[in-house]
């Protein structure tokens, strides 16, 4: 069972999202070499429909910004458009996130997470050490 299987079983209200800093930060490793000069080009393309409002300006300015590019038999595009649903704003807007797509709350997140985690730990102890940490005051400091 993956984490994401374990918490949607334990808090089947919850929505599992990408960090977008991460999803970025696989970009230079996938599209640099193939996009040349180009690249930056492509990337401030990609921000700018990240940020949009609407679906509907999302899956209108997708192809827009894969085909000038020549991205539409890229892997690493189409695995990003099958998983848009999980890191674009444009479909996250409607979810209370609570500040998780910013870096600095992403990254105390992780740090928090990394601290209940050991090589020995059995998954289904991390999501009840998780629940139970969910209804202390030990979250607080992390959630302000």
């Amino acid at each position: 069972m993956c984490l994401k299987e374990a918490i949607a079983g334990e808090m089947p209200a919850t929505k599992h999202v990408l960090c977008i800093w991460m999803v970025v930060g696989k970009f230079p490793s996938w599209f640099n070499a193939g996009l040349g000069e180009r690249y930056t080009d492509w990337k401030a393309e990609f921000h700018r429909l990240y940020h949009l409002e609407s679906v509907e300006e999302l899956e209108l300015g997708w192809r827009d910004m894969v085909n000038p590019f020549g991205l539409h038999t890229s892997r690493h595009i189409n695995n990003l458009y099958a998983s848009r649903s999980l890191w674009s704003l444009p479909y996250l807007r409607s979810h209370f996130l609570d500040g998780m797509t910013l870096t600095g709350r992403s990254k105390a997140i992780n740090a928090f997470i990394h601290r209940l985690l050991s090589a020995q730990i059995l998954l289904a102890h991390f999501v009840e050490q998780v629940c139970s940490l969910l209804h202390s005051d030990s979250v607080n400091s992390l959630l302000v």
